[in-house]
């Protein structure tokens, strides 16, 4: 439907049609609104809200059409999205008016619930939240990509819709003086007040999962909700469908160990709710995820794979045995308890098949592979979940999933299986799991009697590429090409919209990062160009950045001075954090704090050297030299965040947070200035890292240590970085053997890492890898030590294998590989989590060495 409202102008990109109104004043941020829509009633509802709009002062954007809403409305896009048909950014001081008035025209329509908003009328889909107006995003703490808002008093509030409603501290909720009839919370009971929630278990678009109490007979009991109208496709069914269906397929599994009991099933206003049994307080992702993989090895007997495996499979079997295809086995769906070794319980019914009916759906990568676009499912479709979920217990790595052709990914994925449990050892292992993968449903139902009758078949030898100087140049200049391509996309407005491609322009997750790879591949064709339209366009944006390295303007003014763009003075200000974002003393980490910037600072001093540009030099030491007295005199502050929780790994001497990222800045600096002091804390900061590194590579070695004690961001790849550069700029060989030990525990984790990228993933140990060798051969050089060259080999091989591991985990071709992003099911071109940190790695190891971000060398 095309609509538009005089006066106004109107544009579309890939998702929505905009209405921009030249009377609005410019707002960063403010009171907004939400009209939530179903599907099929959007052309009605704009009908209805267009002529309201027209009498007011105001923004507006809206699906673009039905489809458009159905994709939004599913959650897949974002649990943010869901409802958002219509947005509204009104004029300051009218939102109230407004509201009221959307309210009045759409009353008692029906429409999904927009989680982080609250509601204007209980019979209106009309929605409210304070947020932001325009695209101003950075790159958080965490790396998520964040919109940023600013308040008056400096503090900074992300702007991201989540699931609950939030509101920075200096705004004042309009209808909270009764002008408006905001929703009122939910009561703490639900059934009429039999059940109280005493717990949350998942947070979902289309409705929450929870542990709850059964008052009346006094029992602990799950309670999981349906959302009217979410996740609604062209039939009208929608996630309460679903959950009917899982009522339905319970009630018929009733009696079934390892299925939970249905207890009861309520309707609460237009949402629906059942009640099952409760099986358990972890699932099988979450334990792995903490405590490791299985193994049949015989260390842990409660995490026995082959007992698992006897286990689900049973379970499948008692399932099928009642006309039941489950459809939906996945780790997240394997709940576990205490009883004893491999005891565990399958949930999450929804989509399940009863007599060859359901209402579909399927998880990429467990189901969806071999499940039929028509027809029924049947019982070898779980066979192929089932050896999905036992590679996942196996490895701690979901199916690849980045590949528009199945049986790539299938492949990759039992190549990641080859790389993880190599040997005899682990024959039968990889020979269950590649049977129950099979394409072919009669070898998967083969490879089911195996496993129930206790014996292996035979497993194929998993491809796997050559990798030698010609590879590695294919693979650069195939990944150049991309990551150019991204580029012109990020500086096109249309393409940018379409693509879904990042508006951030920082180094970690934006187009600073992306540029400061480009600049290593200048040599190529279209890479001048492609840069210094990056430049440009990162110049022009206008950003409320703060001063951090990696996440601030410190490193974007290092990007266009690199680029040799002039427009840098919106970006070069050096001023150093005098608060962080919370009120609190300033940060000290690299990513965001005075490390990073001390960091950023050195390495603008370096360029302006080259150029000529002494005055510039001294100002950006001096800089660093505040930086350098900042941590000193102990006014910043390190708050390494989950340092303590499940999977924190070494994020307290981590690079990005931690300690290693301090000493990282120190060790530069005394190398830049030659300063006695400087030096003496450097020293200190090195030795401290030194002494607890070898408690960390001995946790690492553990049977249940996590796999993120191997990545650069919190654990050894940056903290052996590190301690390569003590070695070399203090001379302290026992730096370089400690990071020696370091790579070797990285080499052990990196099959077990799921992301290719820089952050938490394979770049970051190759990355390692290279630095390690590198340094290992210039020990060689200056004390003609075998010993050395012969560890330099060792690295060089193991950068090698890192190298294959990523292409074991991307799609595309070995010479044209598509690596996935941080979500592992598509590209990005981002340093931290894209392609341009995998490039990074894959030109210095076909370099056999050379420049890496964030480092003077």
């Amino acid at each position: 439907m095309a609509v538009s409202i005089a006066g106004r102008s109107g544009w579309s990109d890939g998702t929505w049609s905009y209405l921009n109104d030249p009377r609005m004043p410019a707002m960063e941020h403010g009171w907004k609104l939400h009209v939530s829509a179903r599907p099929d009633d959007l052309d009605a509802v704009l009908r209805l809200v267009l002529p309201v709009l027209s009498r007011y002062v105001c923004h507006a954007k809206y699906a673009r059409d039905a489809d458009t809403l159905r994709r939004l409305n599913s959650g897949v896009v974002s649990p943010g999205a869901v409802g958002k048909a219509i947005t509204v950014y009104p004029a300051s001081g009218t939102v109230v008016e407004v509201a009221l008035e959307l309210a009045a025209v759409l009353r008692d329509r029906e429409a999904p619930r927009v989680v982080s908003d609250r509601r204007v009328d209980p019979r209106a889909p009309v929605y409210y939240r304070y947020g932001p107006f325009t695209g101003d995003y950075r790159t958080g703490r965490s790396g998520r990509l964040e919109s940023v808002m600013t308040g008056p008093d400096g503090r900074i509030f992300d702007g991201l819709a989540v699931g609950r409603y939030r509101c920075p501290p200096w705004a004042e909720d309009p209808f909270a003086t009764g002008s408006g009839r905001a929703e009122a919370p939910s009561a703490p009971g639900i059934g009429g007040g039999r059940y109280t929630v005493t717990a949350g278990i998942a947070r979902s678009p289309r409705g929450n999962v929870y542990r709850a109490v059964d008052r009346t007979l006094g029992r602990p009991v799950v309670v999981k909700q349906a959302r009217a109208f979410v996740g609604e496709d062209a039939s009208g069914t929608d996630s309460r469908h679903r959950l009917r269906n899982e009522h339905a397929v319970l009630t018929a599994l009733d009696g079934v160990t390892g299925v939970p009991r249905a207890l009861d099933y309520f309707a609460h206003r237009s949402d629906e709710y059942l009640v099952m049994s409760r099986c358990g307080d972890r699932n099988l992702r979450g334990e792995i995820l903490r405590d490791g993989p299985y193994r049949d090895d015989g260390a842990r007997p409660a995490r026995s794979l082959s007992a698992l495996a006897s286990r689900l499979l049973g379970i499948l079997d008692a399932a099928h045995a009642r006309s039941v295809v489950v459809r939906d086995l996945k780790p997240d769906n394997v709940v576990l308890d205490d009883s004893g070794p491999g005891l565990c319980h399958v949930v999450d019914f929804g989509i399940s098949e009863r007599d060859g009916t359901g209402p579909g759906g399927a998880t990429p990568g467990y189901g969806e592979p071999v499940l039929r676009a028509t027809g029924p499912a049947v019982p070898a479709d779980d066979y192929y979940a089932l050896g999905a979920t036992l590679f996942f217990a196996a490895t701690g790595l979901d199916p690849v999933i980045v590949d528009t052709d199945p049986g790539t990914n299938r492949d990759r994925t039992l190549a990641c299986l080859a790389w993880a449990l190599p040997g005899r050892a682990h024959r039968e292992v990889r020979a269950s799991v590649t049977g129950l993968m099979s394409f072919d449903p009669a070898e998967r139902t083969a490879a089911a009697d195996r496993l129930r009758a206790g014996r292996s078949g035979t497993a194929r030898r998993a491809a796997r590429p050559r990798l030698d100087r010609d590879l590695l140049a294919e693979i650069i200049e195939h990944t150049t090409a991309y990551c150019v391509g991204e580029a012109r996309a990020m500086v096109d407005p249309v393409q940018a919209a379409r693509r879904n491609v990042p508006a951030s322009i920082d180094v970690y997750g934006g187009s600073s990062g992306l540029g400061l790879e480009l600049l290593h591949h200048a040599h190529r064709p279209a890479v001048r160009s492609a840069v210094d339209a990056l430049a440009r366009w990162t110049a022009d944006q206008s950003r409320n950045l703060p001063p951090g390295f990696y996440t601030g303007r410190t490193g974007v003014e290092l990007f266009l001075a690199e680029a040799g763009t002039d427009t840098v003075s919106r970006h070069c200000d050096p001023v150093l954090p005098e608060r962080a974002p919370d009120g609190g003393p300033p940060e000290a980490d690299l990513i965001a704090g005075a490390a990073g910037i001390g960091l950023g600072r050195l390495l603008l001093a370096r360029h302006a050297l080259r150029s000529g540009r002494g005055h510039m030099a001294d100002l950006h030491l001096s800089v660093a030299a505040d930086c350098d007295r900042m941590l000193a005199s102990g006014t910043a502050r390190l708050t390494p965040t989950g340092a303590d929780g499940a999977g924190g790994a070494a994020l307290r001497e981590g690079v990005a947070h931690g300690e290693a990222g301090v000493a990282c800045f120190l060790l530069e600096y005394a190398g830049v200035t030659g300063d006695p002091d400087a030096i003496g804390r450097a020293g200190k900061a090195a030795a401290r890292l030194a002494a607890v590194t070898p408690d960390i590579i001995a946790a690492a070695a553990e049977p249940g240590a996590t796999r993120r004690y191997g990545s650069w961001c919190r654990g050894l790849a940056g903290i052996g970085s590190v301690l390569v550069r003590a070695a070399e700029l203090l001379d302290e060989p026992g730096y370089l053997d400690l990071a020696q030990r370091a790579a070797r525990a990285c080499a052990a984790l990196a099959p077990r890492m799921p992301l290719v990228t820089q952050c938490c993933g394979l770049a970051g140990v190759g990355d390692l890898m290279v630095d390690v060798a590198e340094a290992s051969a210039s020990a060689s050089a200056s004390a003609s030590a075998s010993a050395s060259a012969s560890a330099s080999e060792e690295f060089w091989d193991a950068a090698g294998t890192v190298a294959l591991l990523i292409l074991s985990r991307s799609g595309g071709s070995w010479s044209r590989p598509v690596f996935p992003d941080t979500g592992l099911a598509g590209p990005s071109a981002t340093w931290a989590g894209g392609s341009a940190g995998v490039l990074g790695f894959f030109r210095r190891l076909h370099a056999r060495g050379g420049p890496r971000l964030g480092l003077l060398a």
